[in-house]
């Protein structure tokens, strides 16, 4: 890979975790589309059935967080120290003054810091305007692409031929062809131009698969 085509964007967490929740849900769906359907209970009329893609949005958003936490994600956010405006009451933190350039989140600050509205916050620090390479998220979680199901072959399925290919198996058949036995071509030639194909004979440039 050139140096031109590398994959540079850098996504926020938010589109991060729009992309692990995408992927997340497409499989899920997928396998419970496979899965024998569960009996549905007689009286759930007080207790209505969740939509299952709120607890596989929660398992994406998880899944994200372990990543951070251990470390398999570069990120990187806006550190600051400072607390202008005191410990913080409402939707505040309390933190400001952050810096004006990127610098690394390491694992250990993830598992310290409390994630909330694109803020990582501890006791003594936060960042803000959080990134990360949008390649190594997809590394991790590639875009999900649906299996092609095939319909298995019914019990009365007929293998595919045609008159040509009947006239070979004719052939292998009637000379006992094999590997190890593949009789001469000029007998095959005369058998050949005796058969006929739907009533018509067999025309004299059709090619054998044998050798001289």
């Amino acid at each position: 890979m050139s140096l031109q085509s590398l994959d540079r964007a850098q996504w926020s967490f938010a589109e991060a975790l729009a992309h692990v929740q995408t992927v997340t849900v497409a499989r899920r769906a997928a396998e419970a589309a496979k899965a024998p359907p569960k009996p549905v209970p007689a009286h759930n009329h007080r207790n209505p059935p969740q939509d299952p893609t709120i607890a596989w949005k929660a398992e994406a958003e998880n899944e994200l967080l372990v990543a951070l936490r251990d470390g398999d994600l570069i990120v990187q956010g806006r550190y600051t120290e400072e607390r202008p405006n005191g410990w913080g009451y409402g939707n505040s933190s309390g933190f400001g003054l952050h810096s004006g350039y990127h610098t690394s989140i390491r694992p250990e600050q993830w598992r310290e810091g409390k994630y909330l509205s694109d803020r990582l916050t501890a006791r003594d620090w936060e960042f803000i305007d959080i990134r990360m390479p949008r390649f190594l998220v997809k590394a991790i979680w590639p875009d999900y692409i649906p299996e092609i199901v095939r319909p298995a072959p019914g019990p009365d399925a007929v293998p595919y031929t045609t008159p040509y290919l009947d006239l070979m198996q004719a052939a292998m058949a009637h000379f006992g062809i094999s590997p190890g036995n593949q009789g001469k071509k000029e007998c095959l030639t005369d058998w050949f131009l005796e058969q006929q194909i739907e009533g018509e004979p067999v025309p004299t440039s059709l090619p054998t698969p044998w050798p001289r």
